[in-house]
Protein backbone atom coordinates (compact mmCIF):
# COMPACT_ATOMS: atom_id res chain seq x y z
CA UNK A 1 0.00 0.00 0.00
CA UNK A 2 1.72 3.74 -1.19
CA UNK A 3 2.37 5.57 1.87
CA UNK A 4 3.61 9.20 2.61
CA UNK A 5 6.48 10.47 4.64
CA UNK A 6 5.09 12.57 6.96
CA UNK A 7 7.18 15.22 10.11
CA UNK A 8 6.56 13.84 13.03
CA UNK A 9 3.96 16.38 14.55
CA UNK A 10 5.31 18.64 17.21
CA UNK A 11 4.77 18.00 21.35
CA UNK A 12 1.57 19.95 22.94
CA UNK A 13 2.60 22.89 23.96
CA UNK A 14 6.61 22.63 22.62
CA UNK A 15 8.16 25.99 20.82
CA UNK A 16 10.13 26.33 17.80
CA UNK A 17 13.87 27.18 18.31
CA UNK A 18 13.69 30.56 17.01
CA UNK A 19 10.69 31.07 18.94
CA UNK A 20 12.37 30.33 22.13
CA UNK A 21 15.46 32.13 20.92
CA UNK A 22 14.26 35.35 20.04
CA UNK A 23 13.22 36.65 23.55
CA UNK A 24 16.95 35.87 24.34
CA UNK A 25 18.20 37.52 22.31
CA UNK A 26 15.61 40.80 22.70
CA UNK A 27 15.80 40.32 26.89
CA UNK A 28 19.62 40.31 26.04
CA UNK A 29 19.79 37.05 28.70
CA UNK A 30 22.93 35.56 27.25
CA UNK A 31 26.22 36.21 28.95
CA UNK A 32 29.97 36.90 26.92
CA UNK A 33 33.13 35.58 27.45
CA UNK A 34 36.24 37.52 26.45
CA UNK A 35 39.69 35.47 25.41
CA UNK A 36 43.10 37.68 24.99
CA UNK A 37 44.64 37.85 21.20
CA UNK A 38 48.03 38.07 22.02
CA UNK A 39 51.43 39.52 20.67
CA UNK A 40 53.85 35.79 18.69
CA UNK A 41 56.49 37.07 20.44
CA UNK A 42 56.28 38.64 23.71
CA UNK A 43 52.50 37.00 24.28
CA UNK A 44 51.07 40.48 25.78
CA UNK A 45 47.87 41.20 24.57
CA UNK A 46 46.86 43.03 21.49
CA UNK A 47 42.87 42.82 22.05
CA UNK A 48 40.23 41.04 23.35
CA UNK A 49 37.33 38.91 21.22
CA UNK A 50 34.03 38.60 23.15
CA UNK A 51 32.53 34.92 22.72
CA UNK A 52 28.99 34.49 22.98
CA UNK A 53 27.67 32.32 25.85
CA UNK A 54 23.89 31.10 25.38
CA UNK A 55 22.21 30.83 28.90
CA UNK A 56 22.76 27.38 30.40
CA UNK A 57 18.98 26.44 30.86
CA UNK A 58 18.71 26.39 26.74
CA UNK A 59 21.43 23.41 26.77
CA UNK A 60 22.51 24.90 23.53
CA UNK A 61 26.07 25.33 23.03
CA UNK A 62 27.21 28.65 21.56
CA UNK A 63 27.57 27.16 17.76
CA UNK A 64 24.11 25.15 18.07
CA UNK A 65 22.59 28.19 19.51
CA UNK A 66 24.03 30.85 16.94
CA UNK A 67 22.93 28.30 13.98
CA UNK A 68 19.46 28.06 15.38
CA UNK A 69 19.04 32.00 15.77
CA UNK A 70 20.15 31.82 11.68
CA UNK A 71 17.83 29.36 10.92
CA UNK A 72 14.97 30.81 12.27
CA UNK A 73 15.87 34.11 10.38
CA UNK A 74 17.20 35.99 13.46
CA UNK A 75 21.03 36.14 12.74
CA UNK A 76 21.09 39.89 12.35
CA UNK A 77 19.54 40.76 15.34
CA UNK A 78 21.77 38.29 17.28
CA UNK A 79 24.73 40.39 15.41
CA UNK A 80 22.89 43.76 16.93
CA UNK A 81 22.18 42.20 20.31
CA UNK A 82 26.14 41.14 20.96
CA UNK A 83 27.34 44.25 19.58
CA UNK A 84 25.19 46.16 21.87
CA UNK A 85 26.48 44.27 24.68
CA UNK A 86 30.32 44.02 23.96
CA UNK A 87 30.24 47.63 23.92
CA UNK A 88 30.28 47.09 28.03
CA UNK A 89 33.36 45.73 27.89
CA UNK A 90 36.87 47.40 28.52
CA UNK A 91 39.67 47.66 26.31
CA UNK A 92 39.53 47.05 22.05
CA UNK A 93 36.99 43.89 21.86
CA UNK A 94 36.35 41.94 18.69
CA UNK A 95 32.94 41.23 18.09
CA UNK A 96 31.92 38.27 15.53
CA UNK A 97 29.36 38.97 13.21
CA UNK A 98 27.89 36.91 10.40
CA UNK A 99 29.59 38.26 7.08
CA UNK A 100 25.72 38.32 5.45
CA UNK A 101 25.16 40.97 8.00
CA UNK A 102 26.80 43.59 6.49
CA UNK A 103 24.84 42.74 3.55
CA UNK A 104 22.42 44.87 5.19
CA UNK A 105 22.52 48.75 4.62
CA UNK A 106 21.91 49.75 7.67
CA UNK A 107 24.76 47.48 9.50
CA UNK A 108 27.67 49.83 8.91
CA UNK A 109 25.73 53.13 10.97
CA UNK A 110 24.93 50.37 13.84
CA UNK A 111 28.45 49.55 14.57
CA UNK A 112 29.55 53.02 14.43
CA UNK A 113 26.35 54.33 16.67
CA UNK A 114 27.76 51.14 18.99
CA UNK A 115 31.28 52.67 18.92
CA UNK A 116 32.46 48.98 18.25
CA UNK A 117 36.38 48.84 17.70
CA UNK A 118 36.80 46.03 16.06
CA UNK A 119 34.90 42.76 14.31
CA UNK A 120 35.45 39.46 12.72
CA UNK A 121 33.90 38.54 10.00
CA UNK A 122 32.30 34.90 10.26
CA UNK A 123 30.44 32.24 8.40
CA UNK A 124 31.90 33.62 5.22
CA UNK A 125 30.16 30.51 3.16
CA UNK A 126 26.54 32.31 3.72
CA UNK A 127 27.25 35.47 1.87
CA UNK A 128 26.18 36.24 -1.69
CA UNK A 129 26.86 39.71 -2.34
CA UNK A 130 31.00 40.41 -2.80
CA UNK A 131 30.19 43.67 -3.54
CA UNK A 132 27.88 44.87 -0.57
CA UNK A 133 29.96 42.93 1.97
CA UNK A 134 33.44 44.10 0.11
CA UNK A 135 31.94 47.85 0.15
CA UNK A 136 30.51 47.83 3.88
CA UNK A 137 34.06 46.80 5.04
CA UNK A 138 35.75 49.80 2.95
CA UNK A 139 33.32 52.19 4.37
CA UNK A 140 33.97 51.13 8.26
CA UNK A 141 37.60 50.39 7.95
CA UNK A 142 37.79 54.24 6.69
CA UNK A 143 35.85 55.00 9.97
CA UNK A 144 38.93 53.63 12.48
CA UNK A 145 36.85 50.06 12.83
CA UNK A 146 39.32 47.04 12.45
CA UNK A 147 37.85 44.51 10.55
CA UNK A 148 39.43 41.01 10.70
CA UNK A 149 38.61 37.69 8.38
CA UNK A 150 38.01 35.08 10.72
CA UNK A 151 38.52 31.15 10.01
CA UNK A 152 40.24 31.42 6.76
CA UNK A 153 41.64 28.06 5.99
CA UNK A 154 42.18 28.49 1.85
CA UNK A 155 38.56 27.22 1.34
CA UNK A 156 36.62 29.62 -1.77
CA UNK A 157 34.12 31.72 0.44
CA UNK A 158 37.29 32.59 2.71
CA UNK A 159 39.43 33.33 -0.14
CA UNK A 160 36.64 35.27 -2.47
CA UNK A 161 36.16 37.50 0.22
CA UNK A 162 39.99 38.13 1.02
CA UNK A 163 40.18 39.31 -2.49
CA UNK A 164 37.28 41.20 -2.65
CA UNK A 165 37.70 43.51 0.54
CA UNK A 166 41.10 44.96 2.38
CA UNK A 167 41.10 43.50 6.03
CA UNK A 168 43.17 44.31 8.87
CA UNK A 169 44.01 41.01 9.40
CA UNK A 170 43.43 37.60 8.40
CA UNK A 171 42.43 34.91 10.95
CA UNK A 172 43.98 31.47 10.39
CA UNK A 173 41.82 28.30 11.13
CA UNK A 174 42.81 26.01 13.98
CA UNK A 175 43.08 23.11 11.33
CA UNK A 176 45.41 25.51 9.29
CA UNK A 177 47.73 25.38 12.42
CA UNK A 178 47.45 21.73 13.23
CA UNK A 179 47.79 20.70 9.58
CA UNK A 180 51.21 23.12 9.43
CA UNK A 181 52.68 21.32 12.52
CA UNK A 182 51.71 17.88 10.86
CA UNK A 183 53.80 18.06 7.66
CA UNK A 184 54.95 19.57 4.48
CA UNK A 185 51.51 19.94 2.41
CA UNK A 186 50.13 21.82 5.78
CA UNK A 187 53.50 23.97 5.64
CA UNK A 188 52.89 24.50 2.02
CA UNK A 189 49.07 26.06 2.45
CA UNK A 190 50.17 27.86 5.52
CA UNK A 191 52.98 29.26 3.50
CA UNK A 192 50.25 30.13 1.03
CA UNK A 193 47.70 31.99 3.29
CA UNK A 194 50.92 34.33 4.62
CA UNK A 195 51.31 35.02 0.77
CA UNK A 196 48.16 36.27 0.69
CA UNK A 197 48.01 38.20 3.66
CA UNK A 198 51.27 39.95 2.46
CA UNK A 199 49.66 40.24 -1.06
CA UNK A 200 46.77 42.08 0.73
CA UNK A 201 48.49 44.26 3.88
CA UNK A 202 46.44 42.17 6.05
CA UNK A 203 47.88 41.06 9.69
CA UNK A 204 47.96 37.45 10.69
CA UNK A 205 45.85 36.04 13.47
CA UNK A 206 46.61 31.79 14.34
CA UNK A 207 44.29 30.88 16.32
CA UNK A 208 44.06 27.44 18.46
CA UNK A 209 47.16 27.52 19.80
CA UNK A 210 47.54 24.67 22.52
CA UNK A 211 51.37 23.57 22.55
CA UNK A 212 54.37 25.21 22.58
CA UNK A 213 55.35 23.92 19.36
CA UNK A 214 52.64 25.34 17.25
CA UNK A 215 53.74 29.07 18.94
CA UNK A 216 57.28 28.28 17.59
CA UNK A 217 56.28 27.15 14.42
CA UNK A 218 54.20 30.88 14.09
CA UNK A 219 57.18 32.60 15.86
CA UNK A 220 59.07 30.95 12.96
CA UNK A 221 56.88 31.66 9.76
CA UNK A 222 56.81 35.24 11.02
CA UNK A 223 53.00 35.56 12.25
CA UNK A 224 52.87 38.10 14.39
CA UNK A 225 49.68 37.38 16.83
CA UNK A 226 48.60 34.19 18.34
CA UNK A 227 44.97 32.83 20.12
CA UNK A 228 44.45 29.81 21.87
CA UNK A 229 44.19 28.35 25.37
CA UNK A 230 47.97 28.40 25.77
CA UNK A 231 48.26 32.33 25.98
CA UNK A 232 44.81 32.47 27.80
CA UNK A 233 41.21 30.47 27.89
CA UNK A 234 38.07 32.76 27.88
CA UNK A 235 36.93 34.32 30.80
CA UNK A 236 33.34 34.95 31.77
CA UNK A 237 33.29 38.53 30.93
CA UNK A 238 31.44 41.20 33.63
CA UNK A 239 27.46 41.00 33.69
CA UNK A 240 25.59 42.28 31.19
CA UNK A 241 23.31 45.52 32.24
CA UNK A 242 19.27 44.91 32.62
CA UNK A 243 17.71 44.62 29.59
CA UNK A 244 16.39 47.84 30.00
CA UNK A 245 19.75 49.34 30.01
CA UNK A 246 20.51 47.67 26.87
CA UNK A 247 17.60 48.99 25.09
CA UNK A 248 18.82 52.21 25.25
CA UNK A 249 20.46 53.90 21.43
CA UNK A 250 19.55 51.15 19.48
CA UNK A 251 17.52 48.30 21.35
CA UNK A 252 18.93 45.09 22.23
CA UNK A 253 17.57 43.62 19.22
CA UNK A 254 16.08 45.81 16.91
CA UNK A 255 14.01 43.83 13.66
CA UNK A 256 12.75 41.19 15.70
CA UNK A 257 9.10 40.01 15.15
Amino acid sequence: MPYTLRRPAAAAGARAPGEAIAPVIAEGRFGLAVQPVCSTLSRAPDHMEALLRPPASDGLSPRAFVAAAEAAGLGPALDRAVLHAARTLPGLVSVNVCARSLQQRDFVRIVLDVGAGALELVRTETVDDLAAVAAAVTELRACGVRVALDAVDGGAASLALAQAARFDALKLSGGVVRAAIAGARGRRLLGELLRLAEAVGARVIATQIETLPQLWAMQREGVELVQGWLLGAPVTAPPLPPAGDAGQGLGAAPGLP
